[in-house]
């Protein structure tokens, strides 16, 4: 028997993104929350007794992966990812959408929590119904042990790689009525080769297209999924099915030449598998992710097409190293172009990445495996136009809106080459990026790109940083903090990137101080403020435009059938020959600067503001106050010796903080005490408290 209830918790917030492993983790938290443990003496002896074991669903898997449990015992599955997750068992016996008086696929929202009471022994293998399989082989899935049983998994057999075409065509709908069908007939090394769905009612989508009305699950190794015309083949989720197209633990899967669309989850996903390649693939209105790899090495997306995906177009994540390539693909209108969490050794090359939220992220979650990220090459892209605010966007991305490239929290990577244009905030932003771990950047070289009408910022170095990212001949009008390029200068043999190993500046032993600027992320963390109050535009996936036709793979169905095998080592990957893209004719340079004020934004949003006031500006404020009573009652004292009056001075002036604020309290000043208290105790209490419910009410902690 299984009990269960539900526990809303509330949204979770987070400014998630990335850091390197081998620099070591960064725990800064500066702010602690206290937890406060009620005992109450009159439950019941039951009560007291019961046990509650937490299980995690993080993005795209549980954390635990194994849990044992008494009978009896109660597990709390939170949400603590950026997405929704559900938990179901593969038999049917219970499910966390059931738990919360729904279906059995309904999902737990990020931040919300589901208890269910085990009353019964026995082995569930369990999966979220978004990110892997119903049988719960592979992807998200776990399994939960209760009570005194065998828990022992069988081994899963070896799969024999199969690197050339079999031979062996299986058409559809010629031979098979359904795409499913056709892939559930085929042996590894098949080519499924879709024709347009018949024009019958039955295939009749309410924009007059003709459709496959299915999920595709593949779990077939080293099988070609191709169309025969890219526009015209469409498997269509009709806004009803997690994915329209997913691979599951089956290596060396090709897509191809076909387009997907209206999945609540993602259009064309693998995962946990090794060898992969979306070629000439269209996915567009999908909720979450366009065209998407997880937990997955050795891979391409070429040649394709992403709109109207909330979270974004293109995806690679956890994977160290991925060893992947995103080259000739165009992301439009999609809450990122790019975001990569936790995936290390990605190249980004000769692609487009336009009218989105934010251009490119490489990001860091602790949600997920192989945190930070870091080994990522973005060269030669044209990067334009990132601060639609009509398009689609989760929660968690928007604190990078109106970013051309976002470097959150990661190492060693390099952005050369690339043209950068019309962005509200940054062109280019190195930033910190807090999850359960904050992580600062370091070892990133950002060169030679061309980038222009940036409203706040050219090039950020959003602190705290660490030491070693540089930044040189990108020609920038504006960059925070000032003169960034002067002090954080790139030296000839400066190198970073995917395979590149541990970034050098190539400063030389004597280089300038690197400086960064706490101004850009506090008004990021107004951001942040903004989804917390409800203030970021709501806009449905399901509105985007559709996209015109895209370019066909050549040869159509009868290009050569590569099973995806070796595939990074068979493209040929030269950096070194791209070059700066053109800009298009239709592009118009030109976008208004956001005026700021010692680094603070005035004029790019009212929280971002606010808390750039609060967080940097009032400080220094305060600080001048400091500054200006200990220096007036300095000069009118007649009873200190000349020594004593320069080193309270130079105490005063050389000693942030601590020595005006010593002095005016424990130096014997003759101001009043309520004029040196007031100052300064009831300064510091007034601007941490303003700072604090700027961060409470915006729902930042």
């Amino acid at each position: 028997m299984v009990e269960a209830t539900v526990t809303v918790a509330g949204p979770a917030t987070a400014v998630d993104a990335g850091d390197r492993r081998r620099r070591g983790r960064t725990a800064l938290w500066v702010l602690g929350v206290g937890v406060s443990v009620l005992l109450v003496a009159g439950c019941s002896d039951d009560v007291q007794a019961a046990q509650v074991v937490e299980i995690e669903m993080q993005d795209n898997r549980f954390d635990p992966e194994v849990s044992r449990i008494e009978v009896g015992d109660t597990v709390r599955f939170t949400n603590q990812g950026a997405v929704d997750h559900n938990a179901i068992d593969v038999d049917g016996g219970w499910s966390t959408g059931e738990a919360g008086d729904g279906g059995p696929t309904d999902v737990t929202a990020p931040g919300d929590s589901v208890d269910i009471t085990f009353d019964e022994p026995g082995r569930y293998t369990y999966y979220c119904s978004l990110h892997a399989p119903d049988d719960g082989s592979t992807g998200m899935a776990a399994t939960l042990v209760v009570g005194d049983v065998d828990d022992h998994a069988a081994a899963q057999p070896d799969v024999e790689v199969v690197a050339e075409w079999t031979g062996t065509t299986r058409r559809v709908p010629d031979e098979h009525p359904t795409i499913q069908n056709a892939v559930d007939a085929a042996a590894p090394g098949d080519l499924v080769l879709v024709s347009p769905a018949p024009e019958e009612p039955e295939h009749l989508a309410e924009d007059g297209r003709y459709v496959y009305r299915e999920t595709v699950e593949i779990t077939t190794p080293y099988l070609t999924l191709r169309g025969t015309d890219r526009n015209r083949v469409i498997v269509d989720a009709e806004h009803q099915r997690e994915n329209a197209i997913a691979t599951f633990a089956a290596d060396g899967v090709s897509v191809e030449n076909l387009t997907t669309r209206n999945a609540t989850g993602n259009g064309v996903y693998w995962t946990s598998v090794e060898g992969y390649r979306g070629s000439y693939l269209t996915a567009y209105n999908n909720g979450i992710y366009g065209i998407y790899a997880f937990d997955s090495t050795d891979g391409v997306f070429e040649h394709s097409y992403a709109s109207g995906s909330a979270d974004a177009g293109f995806y690679i994540g956890q994977c160290e190293p991925c060893d992947a390539v995103i080259r000739d693909v165009v992301a439009e209108r999609n809450g990122l172009g790019y975001s990569g969490t936790n995936a290390s050794d990605v190249y980004l090359l000769d692609s487009v990445w336009r009218h989105n939220v934010a251009g490119i992220v490489p990001n860091t979650l602790d949600s997920q495996r192989f945190p930070p990220h870091g080994n990522v090459t973005i060269v030669g892209n044209l990067i334009h136009d990132n601060d639609d605010r009509s398009s689609p966007a989760v929660s968690g991305i928007w604190p990078s809106l109106g970013t051309g490239v976002m470097l959150a929290g990661g190492h060693d990577s390099l952005v050369e080459r690339n043209r950068i244009v019309n962005h509200r905030n940054h062109g280019v932003a190195v930033s910190p990026n807090l999850s359960r771990n904050f992580w600062m950047s370091g070892g990133n070289v950002v060169r030679d790109n061309v980038i222009e009408a940036s409203g706040y910022s050219d090039l950020t170095l959003s602190g705290p940083a660490m030491a070693d990212n540089c930044f040189a001949g990108n020609d920038p009008a504006r960059t925070q903090p000032p003169g960034l390029q002067r002090f954080a200068g790139c030296g000839p043999q400066a190198g970073a990137g995917a395979h590149a190993g541990a970034g050098d500046p190539d400063r030389g032993r004597f280089g300038l101080p690197v400086r960064s600027s706490l101004a850009p992320t506090l008004a990021s963390v107004g951001l942040v403020a903004e989804t917390g109050l409800g203030l970021m535009p709501d806009v449905d996936h399901r509105d985007t435009p559709v996209p015109p036709d895209q370019p066909q793979l050549p040869e159509g169905g009868d290009a050569p059938v590569r099973p995806a095998v070796e595939v990074f080592a068979g493209l040929e990957v030269d950096v070194a020959a791209l070059e700066v893209p053109d800009l298009p004719e239709e592009v118009d340079v030109g976008r208004e600067d956001v005026v700021s004020v010692a680094g603070v934004p005035f004029g790019s949003g009212g929280l971002s503001t606010l808390y750039g006031v609060l967080g940097w500006l009032t400080p220094f404020g305060l600080l001048t106050a400091w500054l200006a009573l200990a220096l007036i009652d300095l000069a009118r004292r007649d009873d200190l010796r000349p020594a004593a009056t320069v080193g309270w001075t130079a105490g005063v002036l050389l000693v942030p903080f601590v020595g005006a604020a010593g002095y005016l309290l424990a130096g014997r000043s003759q101001l009043p005490a309520v004029v040196r208290w007031t100052a300064v105790v009831g300064g510091l209490v007034a601007t941490v408290a303003l700072l604090l419910g700027a961060v409470v009410v915006g729902g930042v902690l």
